[in-house]
């Protein structure tokens, strides 16, 4: 019974030593989301086309879960796991009979520290990484999850810095076999944001710089880095295709997010950003530079915010060979002035129409946080959109209507090009239902009308889009 007795001691202190090299805290938080969506005509297609289709009906859900591994107040880790989504009855995603479907993801994985004796905070690894943004918590030139090196430091109370560095590319390593050079395959970003916080407002100007290697493989990018060449290409590199392989592009972007609360009830939020991007051989055709500037004034009553949302981005000249006129963008996936047709839904079913506002203006009215009844809020908004494109790039260019056809390339993930003869209106009424602390019913409704011009497309055959979206949120 001694030796017994003896033996567990040696064992519980074993065990105790090794607990407290690997003492952490772990926290896990994250979201169960169901979409139960009609869809119709969401590629603008008239019955006509084949656009009508019967199957408009789909169901689908994902499952994000974040853990949080900390040391320390100094010290933690985070991982971010995603499961789906899972269309139902979709067999390459698990939701067909016998599920069992390959959909694990790691969407980020990164450690955030503070460097010794400073207040100098440091985040590595994959994360979710967004430029500044005031009309909406999101950048219309960047917000997506990137491989990123990100430094903040607080000066005062009032002023902080962030600078990073971010990889969105890296096509290989080393040297090239084939012709005994150095690749030129990767995608670098370099920024600086200085956030400044005084009483009643808040501003933070920044600057963003882009090295876009010339030999870059975007077959190795989800979605071949669709989000990023299309934000980044000049009209005649659509249309023509890009040079791939003997150019080598570098952008810049310099911007500034206002809010002002110092009036409150009364509030308003401004974007403001320019951008431009050059290739190293000076051709015209590859250049795209332009502006956006975006607002939203808003003013608070107990039942109801209502508001005024616009913005206005710079357009494309009829000379395509002279480069472009809309502003370039990396991936600004979160631009969520609307739920249909801009990425705004809280689940999946938007961005129908684009991803920011480059070559458009609108001007809307919002009204959010209608709540009668405790428990159930709603946001309704109309917007009117017109291009700021010339309609003489389409007219009588086959190539440019083949390649901006809304009818051809108006589902999701595509942007809608709309010339200054063109049109849209998109009505949104979304409705939040707390059936728990934790669970949602989140009901969306979504309309988008196109006006396109006859003349300029060759027909004005269009359908309007429309949603009809239930979508249960489990948060924990």
């Amino acid at each position: 019974m001694k030796r017994f007795a003896t033996l567990m001691l040696a064992f519980a202190l074993v065990l105790g030593a090794f607990s407290g090299a690997q003492a952490a805290d772990i926290k896990a938080k994250g979201v169960w989301a169901f979409d139960f969506s009609w869809l119709d005509s969401g590629d603008y297609k008239s019955s006509d086309d084949g656009g009508d289709g019967e199957d408009d009906f789909s169901a689908a859900q994902r499952f994000r879960t974040q853990i949080d591994v900390i040391a320390s107040e100094s010290l933690k880790g985070v991982v971010f796991f995603e499961i789906g989504h899972q269309t139902w009855g979709r067999g390459s995603q698990g939701g067909a009979l016998g599920a069992d479907g390959k959909v694990v993801k790691v969407r980020r994985s990164y450690i955030d520290w503070l460097v010794p004796n400073t207040e100098l905070k440091v985040r590595m690894g994959i994360q979710g990484l967004s430029l500044p943004g005031a009309v909406v918590p999101s950048s219309p030139v960047l917000d997506d999850d990137v491989a990123a090196l990100t430094l903040s430091y607080a000066i005062n109370d009032m002023v902080g810095v962030t600078a990073l560095w971010a990889r969105p590319v890296d096509s290989s390593s080393g040297n090239s076999a084939a012709d005994n050079r150095n690749d030129f395959d990767e995608v670098d970003v370099f920024a600086l944001a200085v956030p400044v916080t005084l009483d009643g407002f808040k501003i933070t100007p920044y600057g963003v710089y882009a090295s876009v290697g010339k030999d870059i493989d975007f077959t190795d990018v989800p979605n071949e880095g669709f989000e990023f060449t299309r934000g980044m290409l000049s009209m005649d590199e659509t249309i023509n295709g890009i040079n791939q392989g003997s150019d080598t592009y570098n952008a810049w972007w310099g911007g500034v997010s206002f809010e002002m609360s110092y009036f409150a009830p009364f509030g308003l939020k401004v974007d403001a950003v320019y951008g431009s991007k050059t290739a190293d051989d000076d051709a015209d055709s590859a250049e795209r530079a332009g502006w956006l500037v975006a607002a939203l004034a808003e003013y608070k009553l107990d039942m109801v915010t209502p508001g005024i949302i616009a913005w206005y981005g710079s357009g494309e000249d009829d000379d395509i060979t002279d480069g472009s006129e809309r502003m370039p963008s990396i991936s600004p996936t979160g631009w969520g002035v609307t739920s249909f047709g801009f990425p705004g839904s809280v689940y999946r079913q938007d961005s129908y129409f684009g991803l920011n506002g480059a070559g458009t203006w609108a001007v809307g009215l919002q009204l959010a946080d209608i709540s009668f009844m405790e428990n159930l809020s709603h946001v309704f908004r109309v917007v009117y959109m017109q291009g700021t494109n010339d309609a003489d790039v389409v007219k009588g260019n086959p190539a440019v209507i083949d390649a901006f056809n809304p009818a051809a390339h108006g589902s999701q993930g595509a942007a809608v090009f709309l010339t200054d003869e063109d049109s849209a209106i998109e009505v949104n009424f979304d409705t939040t239902y707390k059936i728990y602390e934790n669970l949602s019913l989140v009901v969306e409704m979504g309309w988008i009308k196109l006006d396109m011009d006859e003349d300029t497309w060759g027909t004005d055959d269009f359908s309007d889009a429309k949603k009809l979206v239930f979508n249960f949120i489990y948060e924990f």
